[in-house]
């Protein structure tokens, strides 16, 4: 439940936006000796970086998989000057996976470290088989990093309180796992997790028909399908998978009365941070709505919910009063992607985001509802993403990246169901310090794409009918037009590709590491990418992802998936050997035809000359100022060289589509060298960096990106 949040309006009046610069293209690891510390979860690592040195263009990252011998390009840690610190993620890892990971400044590479992603496989030490019943059962045998307990239903066993006792299941043991339950009735909390444990996975359980009631009708706030209340930031490393949340005894009331307050599916209360939310269903056939489906508290701090380092995607979330998804606090290195939201108040809340960075990328919004006294077309219609701020706290960055609003019709309605506005502040608090690029705000009425925009914020390539209501840079004026079959019709399908040709379609910005699989001759604005798998929510976001529970040794990652002959994997990740469609909410991974900078060691269609005795590899990477141009528009093309001896000198030269254009043998000078032209004709161009190599370093070639030109 939102403790401040005033009820969101929109507020015209002195808006005033000042656009920031555009986006360049295991466990917990402890602070090395390199002052960097990463954060894995399954899918993605926080990174930071004490005294890096930066400015506000942040620090330059490129990781691979252990034995690989290509980088990849990463986006930017943000830099937050408060704190002298650059921070950031990468998402679209490989579960259970060795990673390498460089930082650095103004493209040279200083600092460098190691971290291994979460297995989806734990060790078991013993399996506690779990009989039907209408007791609490309590969870206070754990086990240990190198065996788990599990506490298993076999998918059979019933657990049914009859509102006789609290809690169906309490949690007071770390190392554990339950699964298999069939959990009703309780009179409070489904499932409670203890502050003082860690390590805990609850998986595959179906919980239904928990709470209590405030007044005899209306139920009491934030009885949870599954809770915990901290106190300290305490509670990491906790994994909710794969479990289906619905019909609490008791609604949540509308905003037509007050703020929504009542039960909510999951509720992690003043807890800390590295947990993981994936794959869920949290919904109501009964009509019981919920406060937030997924929320928690203070959401006016450092910390809230999810806190810092944790990851909700795959979910399927429906039917509250409030937030879809109430990410609300500290929001450091949170990442939220790949979720299907519908019939809720606003679709995101990430109000307020005190420290950041947030990342927000690839989710669905499909019906808004406000005021449940009111008809469709007379309800108060909200913002997609809420995206408020306050003055009592700092302004950490946002990254909204890729997101899809739909707008369902319905019969009788003269507007149709979807939200108002793509972002919004709250009444209290402007938008700031936000990146929003590739997005799809289709709004109900036509209304504008943003309000009480403040400063910071940078706006590019969101598609948006209407207006847009602040400055946007290749802003696309246009409602979006849908594949056959495609759309709102889809519902939780995960079809929402573009149609081939229009507005949207090949017209996204590239975002190194978010959209580096794509079909054509660009990635396409909104959550989905035409000409791939459809997404997936909720248990069937699951497929191909192994359990939680495996005997010891814990099964081996599986193999990288075969590359089509053009280099892009259709329809599966070449990284990660997962297909696109059952990976966590049908999300690209890595690798692609024309991927934003991939670091290339050795060329791969151009011809170099040959390497000189006794040099040594390079790494090469590449970028451009942009990647979407006019015609006569110039346009920086850098080249950057990591070397592992002396440092690199030689030249570059810059081909398109194979060919030299003007950009020939550049010095290269502290290890960089660019050049800017606008000699580039429309069409799509495929760019490389030949270097020559120097007496030291062996030749090589960056690339290819691909720059359009309009």
């Amino acid at each position: 439940m939102q403790r401040r949040t005033a009820l969101v309006r929109p507020f015209w009046a002195a808006s005033v936006l000042v656009v920031g610069g555009i986006i360049a293209c295991g466990s917990a690891k402890a602070q090395d000796s390199t002052g960097i510390r990463a954060v894995p979860t399954y899918e993605a690592v926080g990174l930071y970086w004490s005294s890096p040195g930066a400015s506000a263009n942040g620090c330059d990252v490129q990781y691979r998989k252990s034995g690989e011998s290509s980088w990849r390009q990463a986006l930017p840690l943000w830099f937050d000057s408060s704190v002298n610190e650059c921070r950031g993620s990468i998402v679209n890892l490989a579960p259970g996976a060795t990673y390498e990971v460089q930082v650095g400044v103004g493209g040279v590479m200083q600092r460098s470290t190691t971290f291994t992603t979460w297995s989806n496989t734990k060790p078991v030490a013993r399996t506690v088989s779990v009989a039907s019943g209408s007791a609490t059962l309590s969870v206070t045998a754990g086990g240990s990093a190198s065996g788990y307990v599990v506490y298993d239903g076999g998918g059979s066993a019933t657990l049914d309180a009859q509102n006789g006792t609290d809690y169906n299941v309490t949690i007071n043991a770390s190392y554990v796992i339950v699964r298999g339950l069939t959990l009703k009735g309780a009179k409070t909390h489904g499932i409670l997790i203890s502050k003082d444990v860690h390590d805990v996975v609850i998986e595959d359980n179906d919980i239904s028909g928990w709470g209590r009631t405030r007044d005899g009708t209306l139920g009491a706030d934030m009885d949870s399908g599954i809770r915990a209340i901290c106190q300290n930031e305490e509670l990491t490393r906790v994994t909710i998978q794969r479990n289906k949340i619905h019909d609490p005894r008791y609604p949540a009331n509308d905003w037509s009365t007050s703020h929504p307050a009542g039960p909510q599916g999951i509720t992690f209360s003043y807890c800390g941070g590295n947990n993981v939310y994936r794959w869920n269903e949290i919904y109501s056939n009964n009509g019981n709505k919920f406060n937030d489906p997924m929320g928690g508290e203070d959401n006016y701090s450092t910390n809230g919910w999810p806190n810092k380092d944790s990851d909700v995607y795959g979910n399927r979330i429906s039917d509250g009063w409030d937030d879809g998804i109430e990410a609300d606090g500290g929001n450091m290195n949170v990442r939220i992607w790949g979720n299907y939201i519908d019939n809720t108040g606003t679709g995101i809340s990430a109000t307020l985001t005190s420290k950041g960075p947030l990342y927000v990328f690839r989710n669905v919004w499909n019906r808004d509802r406000f005021y449940a006294n009111k008809s469709t077309d007379t309800d108060e219609r909200q913002p997609f993403m809420k995206l408020g701020s306050s003055s009592d706290f700092g302004n950490g960055r946002r990254y909204i990246f890729h997101n899809t609003m739909l707008q369902a019709e319905a019969n009788g309605s003269s507007y149709p169901l979807g939200g108002g506005y793509g972002m919004g502040g709250t009444s209290s608090g402007n938008i700031n310090n936000t990146i929003s690029m590739n997005n799809i705000w289709h709004m109900y009425r036509g209304n504008t794409a943003t309000y009480q925009t403040g400063t910071g914020n940078t706006f590019q390539n969101d598609m948006f009918n209407g207006t847009y209501g602040s400055a946007v840079v290749n802003g696309i004026n246009a409602a979006p037009t849908y594949a056959a079959g495609n759309g709102w019709q889809s519902g939780a399908g995960g079809q929402y590709a573009l149609a081939a040709g229009s507005p949207g379609f090949d017209q996204a910005v590239r975002i190194a590491n978010f959209n580096d699989i794509f079909s054509g001759a660009a990635p396409d604005v909104g959550a989905a990418e035409a000409g791939l798998a459809p997404m997936k929510f909720g248990i069937a976001a699951a497929d191909g992802a192994t359990t939680a529970e495996t005997a010891t040794p814990a099964a081996p990652a599986p193999a990288a998936a075969p590359m089509a002959s053009n280099g892009a994997a259709r329809g599966t990740s070449a990284s990660m050997g997962v297909a696109i469609g059952s990976h966590p909410g049908g999300t690209a991974t890595t690798s692609t035809s024309t991927p934003s900078a991939p670091i290339i060691p050795t060329p791969t269609t151009p011809t170099t000359p040959p390497n000189p005795i006794g040099t040594t590899p390079i790494s090469a990477g590449l970028d451009a100022s942009s990647y979407s141009i006019s015609a006569g528009q110039s346009v920086t093309l850098t080249a950057r060289l990591i070397t592992a001896s002396a440092p690199a000198t030689g030249t570059v030269t810059f081909t398109e589509n194979d060919s030299r254009f003007g950009c020939s043998e550049i010095p290269v000078s502290n290890g960089v060298a660019s050049c800017t032209t606008t000699g580039l004709e429309v069409g799509s161009h495929a760019i490389r960096g030949i270097y020559s190599g120097d007496a030291s370093n062996s030749n090589g070639v960056a690339g290819p990106i691909t720059i359009t030109v309009k």
